[in-house]
């Protein structure tokens, strides 16, 4: 097989962090660059508001008469260095001037989608912004390649990888023209999965269905969704290229029945696993990341109550987007609803607190919880300030052979902040503490709603308590202040009861910081550990079944995975986090880089006989 001499890979998210191919790119990056040196080009979308990683630098010589060609017909590009992705080059495309260029009195973008429809039967009547402004940036990407082929900027063998539909434009640009690239489009899940599945519709059923009796779906679903335009330039990408890729097994069958095409490469989603810490390394920084949660806890709930040893507290959570029923946030407290009840029967001594962690609309942090913050800081404040500032005192006394008496070293002034402090804390004894940490800007939310129908209010005697946490979690987010991974890593264990996952980057980057992660075995990442592990024992607590199983089952299981999470020993449960790494360890980019390299040369054996053929 040939190998790529170059390789060009665009993408929407090149340099413009807006979703998890962001991670696929980034997190390969290095291998990329050990593999085609610096003949490997990532190209992106132009996001003034998104710029933080990307260090320009001067336009190489080779480059500028394409790129000043190209800023008269309405393309800038921008040359610089990806520095998030291993500093790889990076060219940045800003194509508004270029989308709305008018050409013979008519704009650009229209222009673009009438060929579209000419060529390819694209049918953009009813699209939008949010379709054409990709299709515009798309298509000058395929406009700089040609060009950059053409003037011999790159030369050898050349490999174009194009990410979703949005990059789609420049396949079906450089396709048309016939220019000698090789071309491969992966696909991270259909436009029409993603709708239907949002919908609440059973994907993974109608897909096993169906292609049992070798039935494609019919174009005319992409109409009910509003979204015909972007499923059929998915279509026409993963029919026209050289190779096809997906990112799961899952997803090649979603594609086969979705866009009529299986993937000739499974391009599993990996990350760099030797960016994340030592497991000695993330022991510490658990208890650390541990404390700094458990002090967040306490400010929380004790001005309604007291709460038990907090060294014997489970930490879960779920997150990722305000998909109720598609993410299992639904399943998710249910299960808790449950637990809840057990744990209350068997008058269990240990609390689970699970945090939901799904972004959604906010006015900001809710006034009593960030002044219980600010309280409890004053607080420690206070008695690190009264001590240290005694010290020496206790000490001396000590020494000289005296008893300490405590009394005549505090002051008045400690003894009436102390006071003040005592009074707010015990204001609100007796009530219940509130379900969600910020104030939402809207009424009737799904998740409040299903905690009070399962009997999760934050009572002084439930077993298991629940803060709706529905913001970023940031050092600038007002409340909890530390970072997503930080907060991972002081957690027991992490929920992703996905009913539809074409990979699941959460739940692996989850295992990958040595917590305990739940992933389904409807999700691309479930279905390929399922293949890689073979010990069952150690599945049955990590992949959620729900394939063929009714909602009560699926209920109960999780039910009991929460138990087993609950009940474990805190030196057996430290196994099973290191356990849950190695698990994972199978994904790491050093392993499966090997299959982009594979699905590059493939294509450039396919791309001679494609344009023979023409």
């Amino acid at each position: 097989m040939e190998k790529a001499d170059v390789c060009i890979e665009v993408s929407f998210e090149a340099g413009n962090k807006v979703g998890g191919i962001y991670t696929v790119l980034t997190s390969k990056a290095r291998h990329m660059k050990t593999i085609y040196g610096d003949n490997y080009y990532a190209v992106g979308f132009y996001n003034k508001s998104n710029l933080r990683d990307f260090e320009q630098l001067e336009t190489p010589k080779n480059m500028a008469k394409v790129f000043k060609e190209l800023e008269t017909e309405g393309i800038k590009c921008y040359f610089g260095k990806w520095i998030a992705a291993n500093d790889v080059n990076l060219i940045l495309l800003d194509t508004s001037e270029f989308m709305n260029k008018i050409v013979n009195g008519v704009r650009n973008i229209d222009l673009i989608k009438k060929q579209l429809w000419d060529d390819y039967k694209i049918d953009s009547l009813r699209t939008g912004f949010d379709y054409d402004e990709p299709i515009a940036w798309s298509t000058a990407a395929g406009i700089l390649i040609k060009r950059f082929i053409e003037e011999k900027v790159i030369s050898g063998k050349v490999v174009g990888h194009f990410h979703e539909w949005l990059s789609g434009g420049g396949i079906l640009y450089l396709a048309k023209h016939k220019v000698p690239i090789a071309l491969v489009f992966t696909t991270h899940a259909t436009r029409i999965g993603r709708a239907k599945s949002s919908a609440g519709e059973n994907l993974m059923e109608e897909i096993e269905l169906n292609l049992k009796t070798g039935k494609t779906m019919n174009d005319d679903e992409a109409y009910r969704f509003n979204l015909e335009a972007q499923h059929k330039v998915e279509k026409v990408c993963a029919n026209i290229c050289d190779v096809f890729t997906t990112v799961s097994e899952i997803v090649s069958e979603e594609a086969e029945y979705v866009l009529g095409r299986k993937a000739d490469v499974i391009t599993i989603n990996g990350l760099d696993m030797s960016k994340y810490p030592s497991t000695r390394t993330m022991m510490i920084l658990h208890e650390k990341h541990r404390k700094k949660i458990n002090d967040f806890l306490k400010a929380y709930f004790t001005p309604y109550y007291s709460l038990d040893d907090l060294r014997e507290n489970i930490v879960f959570f779920i997150s990722g987007r305000y998909e109720f029923f598609n993410k299992g946030v639904d399943i998710f407290i249910e299960s808790l609803g449950k637990l809840n009840e057990k744990m209350k029967k068997e008058n269990s001594k240990k609390t689970v607190f699970a945090f939901i962690l799904i972004p959604s609309g906010i006015k900001g942090p809710r006034p009593d919880v960030l002044e219980s913050l600010v309280r409890y800081e004053e607080i420690e404040d206070l008695v690190d300030d009264f001590l240290h500032s005694i010290r020496a005192d206790v000490v001396e006394e000590i020494l000289n052979g005296k008893n300490v008496d405590m009394n005549q070293l505090i002051d008045e002034n400690f003894k009436v902040k102390v006071k003040m402090l005592s009074n707010f804390f015990r204001k609100n004894k007796g009530n219940e503490a509130p379900l969600c940490a910020y104030e939402l800007s809207y009424d009737n939310d799904m998740i409040i709603n299903a905690l009070k129908k399962n009997g999760l209010l934050n009572k002084k005697e439930d077993k298991v308590k629940v803060i709706f946490y529905p913001n970023y979690i940031s050092m600038t987010d007002g409340l909890l202040t530390m970072e997503y991974d930080e907060f991972v890593m002081g957690s027991s264990m992490g929920f992703f009861p996905s009913k539809y996952e074409p990979w699941g980057y959460t739940p692996f980057e989850t295992a990958a910081l040595r917590t305990l992660s739940l992933t389904t075995d409807v999700a691309g990442f479930g279905v390929e550990i399922s293949k890689q592990c073979k010990d069952e024992e150690c599945l049955k607590n990590r992949v959620l079944k729900i394939k063929g199983k009714s909602r009560e089952d699926t209920v109960n299981e999780m039910t009991r995975i929460m138990e087993w999470c609950v009940n474990l020993e805190k030196e057996k449960r430290v196994m099973e986090k290191v356990k849950t790494r190695q698990l994972v360890e199978i994904f790491d980019w050093e392993i499966q880089i090997k299959n982009y390299l594979q699905s590059h040369n493939l294509a450039i054996e396919k791309m001679k006989a494609r344009l023979d053929s023409l």
